[in-house]
């Protein structure tokens, strides 16, 4: 496996440079290293061409759906699930909505739409605190930090965007059957973001964010 995860105090730093470093820290608990995370192998895998297929949000509701057994199985617990999207890299091209950084894993969940409607569907991105893709993390930090500078930025705090932004970002198919096997009559996703977030594909980890409106 690729990479050690540093992660500091709890501390959140801004500076008054729009480049300068953000840093917001998940503590333990509930914060959980890769290796103990639900299929932590493919969350944490090495990023790959700077694009991938085209693809919408509508799109990625059409991909073929996979069962919790398959999906949750010991045999893809650490790998792609053989003949499925998981194998494809893909460029979302779509309307952020909102951002949150999750307090057990410490990776940005961000919510994609293809329409600005407010009951329009939407798809989950993650962009984890690796190395190999902290330009883009920082990226919709300082994103957050310039649209909402009067809140705190700390993790489980959602970001809902009055403004979609568009942007394109890059990443691998990845099917979230942790929320799947959660999801219920009065919680059909499974809490898998918003109740507007109805499929449990996602791309995951995603990576060089296309954004013009970002600092």
């Amino acid at each position: 496996m690729k990479r050690v995860l540093l992660l500091a105090a709890l501390v959140l730093t801004l500076s008054a440079s729009a480049y300068s470093q953000l840093h917001v820290t998940c503590p333990a608990p509930p914060f959980k290293k890769p290796t103990d995370q639900y299929r932590g192998t493919l969350k944490h895998r090495d990023r790959g061409g700077d694009t991938g297929d085209p693809i919408k949000v509508a799109d990625m509701y059409a991909l073929p759906n996979i069962t919790t057994a398959v999906a949750n199985s010991e045999q893809n617990s650490d790998r792609p699930i053989p003949n499925s999207a998981e194998n494809k890299t893909f460029t979302l091209d779509a309307l952020l909505r909102q951002a949150k950084v999750e307090g057990n894993d410490c990776e940005i969940h961000l919510e994609f739409s293809d329409t600005s409607a407010t009951n329009a569907k939407r798809a989950i991105v993650e962009i984890p605190p690796d190395p190999d893709v902290k330009s883009d993390y920082q990226m919709i930090l300082r994103l957050i930090h310039a649209r909402f500078p009067h809140r705190q930025l700390k993790p489980d705090s959602a970001f809902v965007f009055p403004t979609p932004i568009p942007m394109k970002v890059t990443g691998f198919a990845f099917f979230d059957g942790v929320h799947k096997a959660m999801a219920g009559p009065h919680r059909p996703n499974g809490g898998h973001g918003s109740a507007q977030v109805k499929t449990f594909w996602e791309l995951h980890p995603a990576w060089n964010v296309d954004c013009p409106s970002c600092p």
